[in-house]
């Protein structure tokens, strides 16, 4: 008796049987009438419990990446057929950067947002579409969880709590994380239309098989993980091997995803061997930068970090950046996290033969999280609380299964558990709910998003660059300099202890910056002949405390600068076999304002010929930064050369058009330069620059040779030849100096 007490199914697997037995084919029963009804309600409960959470989404804006990749990107401002095909012809970043993604349908969908929904700039729109993938979402996890479980009740919260899991906001709310939400759609819904294609036969599995071709192609084009519905399907399989054995189904199945796996390989192969070589900071991710040994431990230490936020989703941050989470050092907080991640694979194990259902939904977990988790190669960062979105909902629903078995050993008895088990678990989704309605406005923006990571993630050095930027961007008269200066040192505080190759020269670059303003608002306005001695003397202590704030200036940007020169020879040397160059195009606008903001540091401190070496390799670094060019004509100005000042701002106006540098011309022959008086004359929009002057015109022939040099430079030689014929027919430049640029073709 003891035996047979020991082996009968208790409540827990009664619900969840212990030997789950799916005959070949069999999917899960027909619902009846009143079943139907309860189902009905239930979807209407799933998604107004998932527009509850997320109601005070819909206001938060375009924080962090999404600036970039929604708003900055031109290939979703209109919907041509030219910016599709650059949406499949270039990377996800193009052509800010690179980082190694190829997600073209994701991009395509921030296209419809933004030209053809006419959302444009208004966050409203990409949020309602977000909800509605991810409302889309939960609806097929109860639909998958009906399937394995074969219970309403564990059913329904299982979807539930995974609607409102916390962590998902940053799949939810970020807009940017709407591929995790286009992957999530084909990876719930890939396993369904797979089990439909096993069940059957003829004409109809081939429709299913080619609906799960589709739904791959949708999946993989979207996010790369989702290449995972492979390895999802086999898992399932053979788990239930015994039972079901799906060979040729298998198969099939495995053909219809790999076909279009395949084609997005190929086209990201493509894509990818013709852009830059992705780089992947050290800061970002420190595994990068590891062993290989100390990597993978790093990345199982990491694990644990994830297990914890599961189930305890108190402290979410948007970066987890260095040096957030230490390489792995064989501290007791190590062998813990490690000791946790071993307990829990070895429940794993054993669920096999305890509860099937249980495993299964644990190595779904397990296989969706692998492509993320730094165990088979680093990745772009160390951690994200994006990267549960798909992994939780298996988590979550072991939780599910967990509190019904516990709840039956403690209630001694499958009714009561089963009655007790609901209420346990809808305290667990009301808690999960109001921290996620909690969390959704520290999206707001970058400054909101910046002032809670600075707490959750304080030893981060980019939350702190993230708050020290947004402060100082909020505040034009700089008044809470001191604050952003505070911010910023917190993060070079992180950073400072690491090489030039690891590290990140734009927190020094920034740092510099603000110090520069700080010392900027230290210095005292013009002296008043005869001031009395007192306030004299109250100046030149001014003076003495902004040259202290300069000198430190100068020291943080020359080694933002040491770091950034190690880090471009190496990047040059990745690049030596790889095409295209907007990643260097895009670090070379950092190099810019780092010397930029050294010229001005050096002119501060009265060493103007340093500051003129800065500014030239300013304007080197990026030619087409018109500040670099404004920067040159104040040093000029300083050195008392106004005539240089105007070429420096003339060959800055021909090359960027920029407004700036027009009225700092106008600003400049107002002063007096203009012996003619003919260089200035009024426009329909104030004073203009009048072409016909001889002076403006000797301007433009000074300034025409270092113009078409730029044009060369820059790769746009159609250019330079059309401005070349401008300057010879229009103002009359000598022809020598501009065809030792560009010679004159053969027989012209």
């Amino acid at each position: 008796m003891k035996r047979k007490k020991k082996d009968a199914p208790g409540p827990t697997a009664r619900a969840v049987p212990r030997r789950e037995t799916f005959p070949r084919g069999e999917s899960a029963p027909d619902l009846p009438t009143t079943g139907r009804t309860r189902h009905l309600l239930a979807i209407f409960a799933l998604c107004a419990i998932t527009l509850l959470a997320y109601s005070n989404s819909f206001g938060v804006g375009f924080a962090l990446d999404n600036r970039a990749l929604i708003l900055n990107d031109s290939r979703v401002h209109e919907a041509t057929a030219q910016n599709v095909a650059l949406i499949f012809q270039h990377s996800y970043w193009w052509p800010i950067g690179e980082a190694g993604l190829y997600r073209p349908l994701t991009t395509l969908s921030y296209l419809l947002n933004y030209a053809i929904l006419g959302d444009r700039d208004q966050p409203a729109g990409y949020h309602w579409f977000n909800l509605l993938l991810h409302a889309a979402n939960v609806l097929l996890v109860y639909a998958l969880s009906l399937k394995f479980v074969r219970k309403f009740w564990p059913s329904a919260l299982i979807a539930a709590i995974w609607a409102v899991h916390p962590p998902s906001t940053e799949s939810v709310t970020n807009i940017i994380g709407r591929s995790d939400l286009l992957a999530g759609i084909a990876m719930f819904g890939g396993l369904l239309v797979y089990l439909k294609s096993t069940e059957g036969t003829g004409r109809r599995r081939v429709a299913w098989l080619l609906a799960l071709a589709a739904i791959t192609a949708a999946g993989v084009f979207s996010k790369e993980s989702a290449v995972t519905l492979l390895g999802v399907v086999v898992l399932y399989e053979l788990t239930w091997w015994k039972e079901r054995r799906q060979l040729r189904g298998l198969l099939l199945g495995c053909l219809a995803m790999l076909v279009p796996i395949a084609a997005m390989l190929y086209q990201r192969w493509v894509v990818l061997s013709g852009s830059p070589p992705a780089d992947f900071p050290f800061t970002d991710n420190p595994i990068v930068g590891a062993g290989f040994w100390i990597g993978r431990v790093t990345a199982l230490r990491v694990i644990a970090h994830y297990l914890w936020l599961t189930v305890w989703p108190v402290n979410l941050s948007a970066d987890y950046s260095y040096s957030q989470i230490p390489l792995a050092s064989g501290s007791v907080q190590d062998w813990i996290a490690w000791m946790v991640v071993l307990a829990v694979a070895a429940c794993i194990a054993g669920l096999y033969r305890w509860n099937r259902t249980a495993f299964f939904l644990a190595m779904f977990a397990f296989v969706t999280f692998l492509p993320v988790s730094n165990l088979l190669f680093p990745i772009g960062t160390i951690m994200a609380d994006r990267f549960l979105y798909l992994p939780s909902a298996g988590l979550l629903a072991c939780l599910v299964l967990g509190v019904y078995a516990a709840l039956e050993r403690v209630a001694l008895g499958q009714l009561r558990a089963e009655r007790y088990a609901p209420v346990v678990l809808g305290l667990i989704t009301l808690a999960f709910a109001l921290r996620t309605w909690a969390r959704n406005p520290d999206w707001q923006d970058d400054a909101t998003l910046a002032s809670v990571s600075v707490h959750t993630s304080p030893r981060s050095y980019k939350v702190h660059k993230l708050f020290a930027q947004s402060l100082f961007q909020a505040d034009p008269a700089h008044v809470n300099i001191d604050r952003v200066i505070d911010e910023a040192d917190r993060g070079l505080e992180l950073l400072d202890s690491l090489p030039d190759l690891l590290n990140m020269p734009d927190a020094y670059r920034l740092a510099g910056g603000y110090y520069l303003t700080k010392g900027d608002a230290l210095q005292p306005p013009a002296s008043v002949a005869g001031a009395a001695a007192q306030e004299a003397a109250s100046r030149q202590a001014a003076v003495g405390e902004a040259a202290k704030i300069y000198q430190h200036a100068l020291q943080i940007l020359l080694r933002g600068i040491s770091i950034d020169e190690a880090r471009r020879a190496e990047y040059r040397r990745k690049l030596e076999s790889a095409r295209g160059d907007s990643t260097l195009i895009e670090l070379a606008r950092g190099a810019s304002e780092a010397y930029r903001l050294l010229s001005a540091v050096y002119l501060r401190l009265g060493d103007d010929g340093r500051a003129m070496d800065a500014a030239a390799k300013a304007r080197s670094a990026n030619p087409l930064d018109p500040e670099a060019y404004l920067q040159t004509a104040q040093v000029f100005v300083a050195l008392r050369q106004a005539d240089d000042a105007g070429v420096a701002l003339m060959t800055g106006l021909l090359i960027t058009s920029d407004l700036g540098l027009r009225q700092g011309l106008i600003r400049l022959y107002q002063s007096g330069l203009d012996p003619k008086s003919c260089a200035i004359v009024p426009g329909p929009n104030g004073p203009a620059i009048n072409p016909k002057c001889e002076t403006i015109r000797q301007l433009l022939c000074a300034a025409s040779v270092d113009t078409l040099k730029v044009r060369l430079q820059t790769g746009r030689r159609d250019l330079a030849e059309s401005q070349k014929q401008v300057f010879l027919r229009d103002y009359g430049c000598p022809a020598g100096p501009l065809n030792q640029v560009i010679p004159d073709a053969p027989g012209s």
